[in-house]
């Protein structure tokens, strides 16, 4: 009996002692660095803003790179802890346009259109990155589709310029 008491006793201890040295390490040791999807969005967007707002208007072309390619993973990081985060993949997909990654820009704000169908800047982003691929009846299936999703009369004449535009710019690659 009394060695069970001391291997208990030994338990708590140890326990306790866990516990302590928890409490007393510096966070980054301790509770570690934030690992959820809001972090991994902000890093992001600090890199994305420092490459775009910093880098870009400089011509410096490596560091800017850097600077979007640290986004992407931090972006892409969000994606993974919360791939429902529509502010990651708009996110993702505005790094991806400037990278000139249309594709990627295009697929990123198409999962915008469908986590917040109401967004109608991730429709004509999207739509954007469509053109850019000379993806022209994509890009105004996503405008029209972008018109279902408002009443205001504004935004409504607004996207049927930029279907007449896209027509219009669809029908000059056709001529060519």
């Amino acid at each position: 009996m009394k060695q069970l008491m001391s291997r208990n006793t030994f338990r708590m201890l140890l326990t306790g002692a866990v516990t302590l040295a928890s409490l007393s390490l510096p966070p980054a040791y301790g509770q570690g660095i934030p690992d959820d999807a809001g972090y991994h969005n902000r890093q992001g967007m600090e890199y994305f803003n420092k490459g775009f707002y910093e880098h870009t208007p400089r011509h410096q072309d490596t560091e800017a790179a850097r600077s979007y390619g640290l986004a992407v993973k931090e972006f892409t990081a969000a994606i993974e802890k919360d791939s429902y985060s529509a502010e990651a993949h708009r996110n993702l997909g505005r790094v991806y346009y400037v990278q000139k990654n249309f594709a990627g820009a295009a697929e990123e704000y198409r999962r915008v259109t469908e986590l917040a169908p109401g967004d109608l800047d991730a429709y004509v982003n999207a739509s954007l990155a469509c053109i850019e691929l000379k993806r022209f009846d994509e890009a105004i299936h996503l405008l029209q589709s972008a018109k279902g999703r408002t009443s205001d009369p504004k935004a409504l004449e607004t996207l049927d310029s930029y279907i007449a535009k896209t027509t219009a710019q669809q029908a000059k690659g056709v001529n060519k």
